[in-house]
């Protein structure tokens, strides 16, 4: 492994670590920072952050920002204005654990709608990955009995975060259509200023009918935190990974956010874990694995 293989290792664990601590707060701030608020200022502060670095690249693209202006509007909207939206409004009724794990599941539902629009062929591996994942996360929201699926009164919160989850999926195949001379700075930079437009009247009614933005040291640090780090911060750490060593293995590292969302749960939340996690983890975790073995040279073509 030459060092900038190791690099880009390193560089895309720290971004999941990043994201892992976005899912703690998503739980961890549910009772004085409500959801749209907190996807607001994020977002607000994402683009005071982002528009210096992507700004000469959105003079230069323009005319390719025009052509896709339909596109990149729906982009912004669901994954900027959406997905998050949608995990810190799980955060009120569910643990930093089911959000971490579901959510991790992704990738897999992004396999599958890329197979079902002919982007990438749907190989029996892929399709047993994704059945593995889709057990593993079921582990997780029925609390350890897959069986029950359709018997039990599902948790508010782990069925938006299904949802999320679906949303993710659908956005990370739409992104393979984006102009391939358009640059990644003027995409970021359009679409999360089309998604904090889009937040804008959802926040103002919160603020007036749901309660007042806190403006505190510790609410700001998070808007911080959420805004740069989280939003941009970490997106071109993973960038910079995928760029240097492939998809398919940045994307099992992915994988690893479980573990630092438990680790930080367990000891910033104090929330428990238990064995159906661990075992929902796993299940994830060979799911994605079973379902790039071609890719990763581990079984050959025949």
């Amino acid at each position: 492994m030459s060092n900038s293989e190791f690099s880009a290792i390193l560089i895309a664990l720290s971004a999941c670590i990043i994201w892992s601590g976005n899912f703690v707060i998503a739980q961890g701030v549910n009772e004085w920072i409500t959801p749209m608020t907190l996807a607001f200022w994020r977002w607000v502060i994402a683009f005071l952050f982002v528009l210096p670095i992507g700004y000469k690249y959105v003079k230069r693209d323009w005319h390719l920002i025009k052509s896709q202006f339909k596109y990149l509007l729906a982009m912004g909207i669901i994954g900027v204005g959406l997905y998050n939206t949608f995990i810190y409004f799980a955060g009120q009724f569910t643990t930093t654990h089911h959000i971490a794990i579901v959510s991790s599941a992704a990738p897999i539902g992004t396999l599958l709608i890329a197979g079902i629009c002919g982007i990438e062929r749907l190989s029996r591996y892929k399709v047993l990955g994704a059945f593995c994942a889709l057990i593993g996360a079921l582990m997780v929201v029925t609390h350890g009995n897959p069986l029950l699926v359709f018997n039990q009164d599902w948790n508010a919160g782990d069925i938006i975060l299904i949802f999320s989850t679906l949303i993710w999926a659908a956005w990370s195949v739409a992104i393979t259509y984006k102009h391939k001379d358009m640059s990644t700075r003027s995409f970021l930079t359009v679409i999360i200023a089309i998604g904090t437009l889009f937040l804008l009247p959802l926040y103002l009614w919160e603020l007036a009918y749901v309660a007042p933005t806190p403006f505190t040291l510790e609410a700001c640090g998070i808007y911080l935190y959420v805004g740069i780090f989280a939003s941009v911060i970490a997106w071109f750490a993973w960038q910079h990974s995928v760029e240097t060593i492939g998809s398919v293995k940045t994307s099992l590292i992915y994988y690893t956010m479980p573990v630092f969302s438990g680790i930080l749960a367990i000891l910033i939340l104090e929330e428990p874990i238990e064995t159906y996690h661990v075992i929902g983890f796993i299940l994830v975790c060979a799911g994605i694995v079973i379902s790039n073995l071609r890719k990763l040279g581990i079984i050959k073509k025949s």
